[in-house]
């Protein structure tokens, strides 16, 4: 442990100097906890008498962006003296979150790596033939519908070379759909928007290699941190874009210039083609949305539009074709049945319109509730229970579920016995006690969460070798680190409540069997 102030010490008095000041009256003691990702810093603050402080630490997170990733802390007196904390390795306290494994990935959410698909290896060959013809056809059709409307052709800029797409191929380790080959050898994007793919407008190639070399190759990334929900939910139609959150073979090429991003996927479900396109973005939560089974299918779409007269003219270079490509009717994925004690349940379930298509159901205040209930529910992946009586989770009938969230006065747990497809199971604030012996019966579980929960034998933690990922409360922890016993090989940890960045250091090197650090400063001071 380094104890000196290893230049933090002007930061450590700056947080102790905006804590007092955001203290307020009467209080003791403060504390103020700091946390910088390396792209932000978030702040948690306290004192004896108040549960939340308001600080004003914006000076002080410029300074830190000069700086690694680091968790701080600042513990103060009414009478000046403060100690302070930093530790790089503690990702956040208050609530605390340690992770030890950045590799770790839950089911559905590949690494980067995925094998290449035998249409994707980049050959360098020509455009076939046939497709260039039918996008050409397609192009210049929309080009003459457009000029009759318009008055003028549309303002799309030159098209690349075949040389160019195999340099651009090369490049990302790639070949792209014929079609959408054929499309920059007319066209490079459609910068101005003049509605060529409808609300959609290409990028230029450029900004497509681009867009797949930054970061990890491919495209999306639908929470994959360790503390993110983590259940991927399919694409409808199912069976035609797999259930992932990201694939290295997902070539994202256009947007509608407002945060969604439109893609074209080369690695595709049994059902699916290679070259059909989807969207992702700000306005598609969950399961990604399947757009067309091909660029081509889009342009056919977007010239039998303006060929039958459905078209919007807003003005200047713009036209919106009107077709199904974005406008379809579309059955949520989720469901919210709320006052549930006032409900027939399985009459509010069996009445549900395109009930197969539900992947995700949160049941709000239910009184006793048997979970078989949601059995014509085929494709239901996460149930989320709250403020129940008894839940009994009879599940059996779900195949498919992953993930079980439950907050209930009891919870009959017998009921899971050897669920195979639950990888997580959230057990919060359950007041009678959880035996955990049945755990043990469940092939996948990977997360569990048994926060403010009554659970006499946490011991039973122990036996869960395919535990990763764990969400206990403070008291919890320190239970089950006073057991002695062999904890499984974690890859995260999160602690609930208010806790310390000492307690936290130190719940990382228990977790780890490691020594303190060399990135821990602590020190102490006085405030003038």
């Amino acid at each position: 442990m380094n104890t000196g102030d290893a230049g933090y010490g002007d930061i450590a008095r700056a947080m102790a100097e905006a804590l007092r000041a955001g203290a307020g009256e009467w209080w003791t003691s403060a504390t103020l906890q700091l946390r910088h990702t390396g792209g932000s810093v978030s702040c948690t603050a306290w004192s004896d008498v108040r549960e939340n402080l308001r600080v004003d630490y914006g000076g002080i997170a410029r300074t830190l962006f000069e700086r690694p990733p680091v968790a701080l802390e600042v513990r103060l007196r009414a009478g000046g003296e403060y100690t302070f904390t930093a530790r790089e390795d503690v990702a956040a306290v208050s609530p605390g979150r340690l992770v030890f494994d950045e590799e770790f990935r839950y089911p559905g959410h590949p690494r980067p790596g995925l094998p290449r698909p035998a249409a994707a290896e980049p050959t360098a060959a020509p455009t076939d033939p046939a497709v260039l013809a039918e996008v050409t056809r397609l192009t210049a059709e929309f080009a003459a519908l457009y000029a009759g409307i318009k008055g003028g052709p549309p303002p799309l800029p030159p098209g690349r070379t075949e040389a160019d797409l195999a340099a651009a191929e090369a490049r990302i380790g790639v070949r792209l759909p014929e079609d959408l080959r054929a499309l920059y050898l007319l066209a490079d994007g459609d910068p101005d928007d003049a509605g060529l793919l409808g609300p959609y407008s290409p990028e230029p190639l450029g900004r497509l290699v681009a867009n797949y070399t930054e970061g990890e190759p491919g495209s999306y990334g639908w929470e994959d941190a360790p503390d993110d929900d983590g259940v991927v939910f399919e694409p409808v139609p199912f069976g035609h874009v797999k259930r992932l959150s990201r694939n290295d073979w997902w070539v994202t090429f256009g947007s509608d210039r407002g945060g969604n991003y439109l893609a074209v996927d080369l690695d595709p479900a049994a059902r699916g083609r290679a070259g059909q396109v989807f969207e992702y973005g700000r306005d598609v939560y969950g399961p990604l949305r399947y757009v067309a089974g091909s660029v081509t299918a889009m342009l056919t779409e977007v010239v039998e539009a303006l060929r039958a007269g459905k078209y919007e003219d807003p003005g200047e270079q713009y036209l919106f074709a009107e077709t199904g490509l974005r406008d379809a009717e579309e059955r949520s994925y989720s469901e919210v049945i709320s006052h549930a004690a006032d409900l027939d349940l399985p009459a509010v379930v069996a009445g549900l319109p395109g009930r197969e298509l539900v992947q995700e159901v949160y049941l709000n205040d239910p009184a006793d509730v048997d979970l078989a209930l949601f059995e014509p529910l085929t494709a239901l992946r996460l149930l989320k229970v709250n403020r129940a009586a008894v839940v009994t989770p009879s599940v059996g009938g779900l195949e498919v579920l992953e993930s079980l969230q439950i907050s209930a006065r009891r919870v009959e747990l017998g009921a899971l016995a050897g669920h195979p497809a639950l990888w997580d199971l959230q057990l919060e604030d359950v007041g009678e006690p959880l035996d955990l012996a049945v755990l043990g019966t469940l092939p996948r579980l990977t997360r569990l969460n048994l926060a403010g929960s009554a659970v006499p034998d946490l011991g039973r933690v122990c036996d869960l070798p395919g535990l990763r990922v764990l969400e206990l409360d403070g008291d919890q922890v320190r239970r089950l680190l006073g057991t002695g016993r062999l904890l499984p090989p974690l890859a995260a940890l999160f602690v609930t409540g208010r806790t310390t960045l000492r307690e936290m250091a130190g719940l990382r090197d228990a977790f780890t069997g490691g020594a303190p650090q060399d990135t821990v400063v602590e020190f102490s001071a006085v405030l003038q």
